[in-house]
């Protein structure tokens, strides 16, 4: 059954509900690289040890985004309009600004290939910080990737009434499903604007027939009695899959 679902679900609140705990200690290397640049500027004599600082720090930025870009697959995530280079689709769903992780790379790149000098101590001491910043806030990404999280109306996070668990992220191959219990009036027909949704299963709260016309559960509004049990894949939509990642990433 094909029907859409309000675009009022953005104003509950996202829970992390499951995650998986990924294996081994990858995300741990970059910080060996970080702690080798910092140890190079506290004995800082000469150029050389600025430039073999960029380049640590460099190190520990790509193997971290390369990490992510393995765990998440950011480019099967079915949004049309995101950004093709990594970088940018990292600051397009949230999850880090590429302002700062393309300038260090710019001095990489000057120093390797071009033979400029480095930058001065104190412009290197603020880019060992930048990339320690970057690293702890993208550990937990790195260490459990979230598999499903529930919403909630906003201020009613453990309110038994309302929620909506949606299963989306790599696990799933970025295709989202989702079930939980909603107001009737959260759930319109297929021309109504919303996210447009194939609901497998679709109840009034007395539990009427599996197999009910979709408006048999509509007719009355406004009535406790008429909340709805939803289970539906959300069909692939641009808009509809952008609010569905800003939902995902905000949780992490």
């Amino acid at each position: 059954m094909r029907c859409s679902l309000s675009m009022e679900i953005l104003s509950w609140s996202p829970t992390s509900q499951g995650s998986s705990i990924t294996n081994g200690t990858d995300w741990k290397r970059p910080y060996s690289y970080l702690q080798h640049a910092e140890r190079l500027l506290s004995h800082d004599v000469d150029d050389h040890y600025r430039i073999d600082c960029i380049i640590n720090l460099n190190r520990a930025i790509d193997h971290r985004v390369k990490l992510l870009a393995a765990l998440y697959r950011f480019k099967k995530i079915p949004v049309l309009g995101k950004p093709e280079k990594l970088l940018d689709m990292l600051g397009y769903f949230g999850v880090a600004r590429p302002a700062m992780l393309r300038e260090l790379s710019s001095v990489r790149n000057l120093l390797e290939h071009h033979y400029k000098a480095p930058p001065p101590l104190q412009r290197c001491q603020e880019l060992a910080e930048f990339t320690w910043y970057f690293l702890k806030s993208t550990d937990y990404l790195s260490t459990s990737v979230l598999e499903d999280f529930v919403l909630y109306p906003s201020g009613v996070k453990f309110s038994e009434k309302y929620w909506l668990e949606v299963t989306y992220g790599p696990s799933s191959e970025w295709v989202c499903s989702i079930r939980g219990r909603v107001p009737a009036d959260f759930v319109g027909d297929e021309s109504t604007d919303g996210w447009a949704i194939l609901a497998s299963r679709l109840e009034r709260e007395e539990r009427l027939s599996k197999d009910c016309a979709l408006n048999d559960v509509l007719e009355k509004r406004g009535g406790h009695e008429n909340d709805v049990y939803i289970v539906a894949d959300v069909l692939v939509d641009e808009q509809a899959y952008k609010d569905i990642t800003d939902l995902y990433f905000s949780v992490l």
